[in-house]
């Protein structure tokens, strides 16, 4: 197997991680805030990553200037893309936020062809657009619209969030190309455990309840979900992205991203029973088309 195969292969195991990640975030979400759930989750893939480390089975040696290059991307994510995220929902609906991370594909098709000068033809422009498309017929078709009532704010939080990952995209790339993808794994999810823990305790003991950052771990489905999002949604997701950027291209690998809303409604459908109607077959039509499309275009 190619190293170009394998990269392909490492984008769809990313995206069908992603996919099913938001139905264990759902269920975590009926725990604990969002911020304690992002402690809890880069808590748990850091306890893994040392594990890891103690037993030999991977082995990362970094100096500090090595750690201080790498900073930037967990500037970018996870903790500009989380913290945008979160506080966007507070204003806008969870459909407006989709529509608008749909948009990461054709930012990072922008950034790339500036700082990273890779090139797309004219037909690959117009898969990644209707791969987009997809995902925005989706989301309007379920109601969701951009009314003068809702918060301008929360959109401009969103495209910070939206902006936060293509960067993070453009970085994967640049930083891929000098360092192992396992060394900047392990900054990134070090810095989200540093990070979003500090955020969660003061949070917890500023409200004077220091002891409900605890309090969601009593429950079994979710610890579950925190496992789930902690190791492969954080650890596993953060190596294959990476892995598949450098080879394939942060244009390319970005798109693949829009097939997490398909998988999504997969494990909708499959896991919480929740109905698959015709414009979701329509729209996941057309992401998998412009997916498809790109690709395939790529190779010619």
């Amino acid at each position: 197997m190619n190293e170009k195969t394998k990269a392909y292969l490492a984008a769809l195991a990313f995206s069908t991680i992603i996919g099913f990640s938001f139905l264990f975030t759902k269920v975590a979400l009926g725990f604990a805030s969002p911020l304690t759930n992002l402690a809890h989750r880069y808590t748990v893939a850091a306890i893994v990553l040392f594990i890891l480390q103690q037993s030999k089975l991977i082995q990362v040696k970094l100096s500090k200037e090595d750690i201080l290059s790498i900073l930037p991307m967990s500037l970018f994510y996870p903790l500009l893309f989380f913290m945008f995220q979160s506080f966007a929902l507070q204003y806008i609906s969870s459909s407006e936020a989709g529509i608008l991370q749909a948009l990461v594909p054709i930012i990072t098709l922008i950034l790339a062809s500036i700082f990273l000068k890779e090139k797309t033809t004219l037909v690959q422009k117009f898969f990644l657009f209707l791969s987009v498309a997809g995902v925005v017929y989706i989301f309007l078709s379920k109601g969701a619209s951009f009314g003068a009532g809702t918060a301008i704010f929360g959109y401009v939080l969103m495209l910070g969030s939206v902006f936060s990952n293509a960067i993070n995209n453009i970085l994967s790339k640049y930083k891929g190309g000098q360092y192992k993808v396992l060394d900047l794994t392990v900054v990134v999810i070090l810095v989200g455990f540093i990070v979003f823990n500090c955020l969660s305790l003061f949070s917890h003991i500023s409200s004077g309840n220091p002891m409900g950052y605890f309090e969601p771990l009593s429950h079994v489905s979710y610890i579950f979900s925190i496992l789930y999002l902690g190791i492969l949604a954080s650890i596993v997701t953060g190596s294959l992205s990476i892995y598949a950027i450098v080879r394939l291209g942060a244009s390319t690998v970005s798109v693949f991203g829009n097939l997490g809303t398909v998988l999504t409604i997969l494990a909708g459908a499959l896991i919480l029973h929740e109905p698959i109607y015709s414009y979701h077959v329509i729209g996941a039509t057309l992401i998998i088309a412009g997916i498809l499309g790109m690709n395939l275009m790529r190779r010619k």
